[in-house]
Protein backbone atom coordinates (compact mmCIF):
# COMPACT_ATOMS: atom_id res chain seq x y z
CA UNK A 1 0.00 0.00 0.00
CA UNK A 2 1.72 3.51 -0.89
CA UNK A 3 2.62 5.28 1.56
CA UNK A 4 0.41 8.45 2.38
CA UNK A 5 2.41 10.03 5.39
CA UNK A 6 4.32 13.06 4.11
CA UNK A 7 7.00 12.70 6.99
CA UNK A 8 7.29 9.15 6.18
CA UNK A 9 7.30 10.00 2.69
CA UNK A 10 10.18 12.58 3.65
CA UNK A 11 11.96 10.17 5.62
CA UNK A 12 12.15 8.12 3.41
CA UNK A 13 12.83 10.21 0.19
CA UNK A 14 14.08 13.19 1.08
CA UNK A 15 17.45 12.34 0.35
CA UNK A 16 16.82 11.56 -3.19
CA UNK A 17 17.71 13.51 -5.86
CA UNK A 18 15.32 13.04 -9.04
CA UNK A 19 16.36 13.80 -12.44
CA UNK A 20 14.04 16.09 -14.47
CA UNK A 21 14.11 13.54 -17.53
CA UNK A 22 11.22 12.63 -20.45
CA UNK A 23 9.81 9.62 -17.96
CA UNK A 24 9.47 12.79 -15.20
CA UNK A 25 7.94 14.70 -17.47
CA UNK A 26 5.58 12.14 -18.98
CA UNK A 27 4.24 10.73 -15.66
CA UNK A 28 3.71 13.77 -13.68
CA UNK A 29 2.81 16.71 -16.27
CA UNK A 30 5.59 18.71 -15.44
CA UNK A 31 5.41 22.02 -17.02
CA UNK A 32 8.95 22.60 -17.29
CA UNK A 33 8.86 26.31 -19.28
CA UNK A 34 6.41 27.44 -16.36
CA UNK A 35 9.22 27.24 -14.37
CA UNK A 36 9.43 30.76 -12.11
CA UNK A 37 12.08 31.56 -9.09
CA UNK A 38 11.06 34.63 -7.39
CA UNK A 39 13.83 36.64 -6.15
CA UNK A 40 12.52 39.91 -4.62
CA UNK A 41 10.39 41.80 -7.36
CA UNK A 42 12.06 39.51 -10.05
CA UNK A 43 10.75 36.44 -11.61
CA UNK A 44 13.18 34.63 -13.20
CA UNK A 45 11.98 31.86 -15.73
CA UNK A 46 14.46 28.74 -15.37
CA UNK A 47 14.38 24.98 -16.21
CA UNK A 48 14.73 21.90 -14.25
CA UNK A 49 17.86 19.58 -14.17
CA UNK A 50 17.47 18.08 -10.58
CA UNK A 51 15.41 18.20 -8.00
CA UNK A 52 16.07 17.63 -4.58
CA UNK A 53 15.64 18.82 -0.75
CA UNK A 54 19.24 19.32 -0.20
CA UNK A 55 19.41 20.29 -3.45
CA UNK A 56 17.91 20.97 -6.79
CA UNK A 57 19.42 22.22 -9.69
CA UNK A 58 17.83 24.44 -12.25
CA UNK A 59 18.91 26.30 -15.71
CA UNK A 60 18.93 29.67 -16.57
CA UNK A 61 20.43 32.39 -18.81
CA UNK A 62 22.00 34.84 -17.60
CA UNK A 63 24.82 37.76 -18.13
CA UNK A 64 27.57 38.50 -15.94
CA UNK A 65 25.81 41.45 -14.83
CA UNK A 66 22.74 39.82 -14.43
CA UNK A 67 24.41 36.72 -12.49
CA UNK A 68 26.66 39.57 -9.87
CA UNK A 69 22.73 41.30 -9.48
CA UNK A 70 20.99 38.25 -8.66
CA UNK A 71 23.74 36.93 -6.00
CA UNK A 72 22.36 39.23 -3.36
CA UNK A 73 19.60 37.16 -3.40
CA UNK A 74 21.30 34.76 -1.62
CA UNK A 75 20.40 36.11 1.58
CA UNK A 76 17.17 35.24 2.49
CA UNK A 77 13.74 33.38 1.44
CA UNK A 78 12.87 33.01 -2.26
CA UNK A 79 9.44 31.40 -3.44
CA UNK A 80 9.78 28.45 -6.60
CA UNK A 81 7.02 28.30 -8.29
CA UNK A 82 6.26 24.55 -9.87
CA UNK A 83 3.75 23.76 -12.46
CA UNK A 84 2.13 20.46 -13.22
CA UNK A 85 -0.26 19.94 -15.96
CA UNK A 86 -3.51 17.98 -14.39
CA UNK A 87 -5.00 15.98 -17.71
CA UNK A 88 -8.08 14.20 -14.80
CA UNK A 89 -8.81 17.94 -13.74
CA UNK A 90 -8.24 20.09 -17.26
CA UNK A 91 -6.32 22.13 -15.13
CA UNK A 92 -2.96 22.73 -13.48
CA UNK A 93 -1.49 22.18 -10.39
CA UNK A 94 0.81 25.38 -8.81
CA UNK A 95 3.22 24.51 -6.05
CA UNK A 96 5.10 27.75 -4.39
CA UNK A 97 8.60 26.40 -2.57
CA UNK A 98 9.97 28.47 -0.03
CA UNK A 99 13.41 27.97 -1.00
CA UNK A 100 17.43 29.62 -0.16
CA UNK A 101 19.58 30.68 -3.63
CA UNK A 102 22.74 28.89 -2.49
CA UNK A 103 24.66 29.87 -5.42
CA UNK A 104 24.64 30.96 -9.50
CA UNK A 105 27.29 28.72 -11.15
CA UNK A 106 28.18 29.78 -15.24
CA UNK A 107 28.11 26.01 -16.88
CA UNK A 108 31.18 25.20 -18.66
CA UNK A 109 31.22 26.33 -22.42
CA UNK A 110 27.45 27.58 -22.93
CA UNK A 111 27.54 31.50 -22.73
CA UNK A 112 25.03 33.12 -20.11
CA UNK A 113 23.95 29.93 -19.10
CA UNK A 114 24.00 29.32 -15.36
CA UNK A 115 22.76 26.80 -12.55
CA UNK A 116 20.89 28.03 -10.16
CA UNK A 117 21.55 25.63 -6.77
CA UNK A 118 18.88 25.42 -4.58
CA UNK A 119 17.88 23.96 -0.72
CA UNK A 120 14.32 23.80 -0.43
CA UNK A 121 12.87 25.00 3.01
CA UNK A 122 9.49 23.85 3.20
CA UNK A 123 7.67 21.84 1.20
CA UNK A 124 3.69 21.60 1.30
CA UNK A 125 1.79 18.58 1.91
CA UNK A 126 0.21 18.14 -1.25
CA UNK A 127 3.40 18.26 -2.68
CA UNK A 128 4.78 15.79 -1.13
CA UNK A 129 2.45 13.27 -1.75
CA UNK A 130 2.27 14.35 -5.31
CA UNK A 131 5.98 12.67 -5.30
CA UNK A 132 4.92 9.97 -3.17
CA UNK A 133 2.85 8.99 -6.47
CA UNK A 134 5.52 9.59 -8.76
CA UNK A 135 8.41 7.65 -6.45
CA UNK A 136 5.99 4.62 -6.21
CA UNK A 137 5.69 4.85 -10.10
CA UNK A 138 9.48 4.81 -10.50
CA UNK A 139 10.11 2.40 -7.76
CA UNK A 140 7.86 -0.23 -10.01
CA UNK A 141 10.17 1.05 -13.29
CA UNK A 142 12.97 0.33 -11.95
CA UNK A 143 12.07 -3.37 -10.27
CA UNK A 144 11.16 -4.05 -14.20
CA UNK A 145 14.98 -2.58 -14.92
CA UNK A 146 16.44 -4.92 -12.39
CA UNK A 147 14.11 -7.90 -13.61
CA UNK A 148 15.06 -7.53 -17.32
CA UNK A 149 18.19 -7.65 -16.74
CA UNK A 150 18.22 -11.17 -16.33
CA UNK A 151 16.89 -11.47 -19.84
CA UNK A 152 19.80 -10.85 -22.46
CA UNK A 153 18.50 -10.22 -26.32
CA UNK A 154 20.97 -10.40 -28.69
CA UNK A 155 22.04 -7.40 -31.17
CA UNK A 156 20.02 -9.36 -34.49
CA UNK A 157 16.54 -9.12 -33.18
CA UNK A 158 14.59 -7.13 -35.67
CA UNK A 159 17.57 -7.23 -38.28
CA UNK A 160 18.57 -3.61 -37.74
CA UNK A 161 15.43 -2.18 -37.85
CA UNK A 162 14.99 -1.90 -34.35
CA UNK A 163 18.84 -1.01 -33.18
CA UNK A 164 21.35 0.20 -35.42
CA UNK A 165 24.05 -2.08 -34.76
CA UNK A 166 26.83 1.23 -34.81
CA UNK A 167 27.20 3.50 -31.89
CA UNK A 168 29.36 5.89 -30.70
CA UNK A 169 30.76 6.53 -27.39
CA UNK A 170 31.53 10.34 -25.92
CA UNK A 171 33.35 11.66 -23.43
CA UNK A 172 33.91 15.49 -23.59
CA UNK A 173 36.16 15.45 -26.91
CA UNK A 174 36.68 12.00 -27.48
CA UNK A 175 34.49 9.74 -29.71
CA UNK A 176 34.92 6.26 -30.24
CA UNK A 177 33.00 4.06 -32.54
CA UNK A 178 31.79 1.08 -31.48
CA UNK A 179 29.53 -2.19 -32.19
CA UNK A 180 27.14 -3.45 -30.08
CA UNK A 181 26.44 -7.09 -29.34
CA UNK A 182 24.36 -8.90 -26.86
CA UNK A 183 22.08 -6.65 -24.34
CA UNK A 184 19.66 -6.02 -21.82
CA UNK A 185 18.59 -3.17 -19.65
CA UNK A 186 21.77 -3.35 -17.27
CA UNK A 187 24.48 -3.96 -19.79
CA UNK A 188 25.07 -3.51 -23.52
CA UNK A 189 28.75 -5.51 -24.91
CA UNK A 190 30.30 -3.29 -27.41
CA UNK A 191 33.05 -4.43 -30.11
CA UNK A 192 35.74 -1.08 -30.10
CA UNK A 193 36.67 -0.55 -33.56
CA UNK A 194 39.46 1.54 -32.08
CA UNK A 195 39.67 2.17 -28.15
CA UNK A 196 42.25 4.91 -28.17
CA UNK A 197 41.71 7.06 -25.06
CA UNK A 198 41.13 6.96 -21.62
CA UNK A 199 37.50 5.86 -20.85
CA UNK A 200 37.98 3.70 -17.43
CA UNK A 201 36.24 5.08 -14.36
CA UNK A 202 34.37 8.09 -16.92
CA UNK A 203 31.17 9.01 -16.71
CA UNK A 204 30.22 8.57 -20.58
CA UNK A 205 27.35 8.81 -22.92
CA UNK A 206 26.21 6.26 -25.69
CA UNK A 207 24.47 7.28 -28.50
CA UNK A 208 22.28 5.06 -30.18
CA UNK A 209 19.68 4.71 -33.05
CA UNK A 210 16.43 2.65 -31.95
CA UNK A 211 13.57 2.59 -34.47
CA UNK A 212 15.15 5.77 -36.78
CA UNK A 213 15.03 7.44 -33.33
CA UNK A 214 18.85 8.98 -31.58
CA UNK A 215 18.95 7.94 -27.58
CA UNK A 216 21.65 8.87 -25.51
CA UNK A 217 22.69 6.92 -22.15
CA UNK A 218 24.79 8.22 -19.48
CA UNK A 219 26.63 5.24 -17.64
CA UNK A 220 30.17 3.99 -17.27
CA UNK A 221 32.20 0.91 -18.54
CA UNK A 222 32.68 -2.38 -16.97
CA UNK A 223 36.10 -4.37 -16.77
CA UNK A 224 35.36 -5.92 -20.19
CA UNK A 225 34.25 -2.90 -22.09
CA UNK A 226 30.61 -3.42 -21.60
CA UNK A 227 28.66 -0.59 -21.48
CA UNK A 228 26.77 -0.43 -18.29
CA UNK A 229 23.92 2.21 -18.43
CA UNK A 230 22.21 4.21 -15.58
CA UNK A 231 18.19 4.28 -15.33
CA UNK A 232 16.77 5.62 -18.37
CA UNK A 233 13.02 4.97 -19.25
CA UNK A 234 13.47 5.06 -22.87
CA UNK A 235 16.06 2.04 -22.93
CA UNK A 236 13.59 0.38 -20.19
CA UNK A 237 10.42 0.58 -22.75
CA UNK A 238 12.86 -0.30 -25.48
CA UNK A 239 13.58 -3.50 -23.95
CA UNK A 240 10.52 -4.45 -22.94
CA UNK A 241 8.94 -4.14 -25.75
CA UNK A 242 11.73 -6.33 -27.27
CA UNK A 243 11.18 -8.59 -24.45
CA UNK A 244 7.56 -9.22 -25.07
CA UNK A 245 8.00 -9.84 -28.85
CA UNK A 246 10.32 -12.81 -28.12
CA UNK A 247 8.50 -14.05 -25.45
CA UNK A 248 5.64 -13.99 -28.36
CA UNK A 249 7.51 -15.63 -30.84
CA UNK A 250 8.67 -18.15 -28.48
CA UNK A 251 5.29 -18.91 -27.45
CA UNK A 252 3.83 -19.14 -31.45
CA UNK A 253 6.29 -21.79 -31.94
CA UNK A 254 5.77 -23.85 -28.94
CA UNK A 255 2.34 -24.46 -30.22
CA UNK A 256 3.28 -25.18 -34.01
CA UNK A 257 5.15 -27.94 -33.06
CA UNK A 258 3.44 -31.23 -33.63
Amino acid sequence: MPIRDPQALLQKWGQTTLKVDTFFLQRTGFVANQTILKLGEYNLHCVPATLGVEESRFLAVLTPVEVNHFARYKVGTQILILTFDDAEKKDVDRFHLRVTLVDLVPVPERKNVCFLLLKIKSIPTDFVLFLGDYFEGLEARKAAWETLADQPIAATVGGGAQLEPQGSIVSGDQVAQVTLGEFHTKRIALVWSDPGGDWAGKTLHLKLMIRGHALVLDGTLDAEGNFVPEFHSDWLEFVEDLAFQEKMKAHKASKAQP
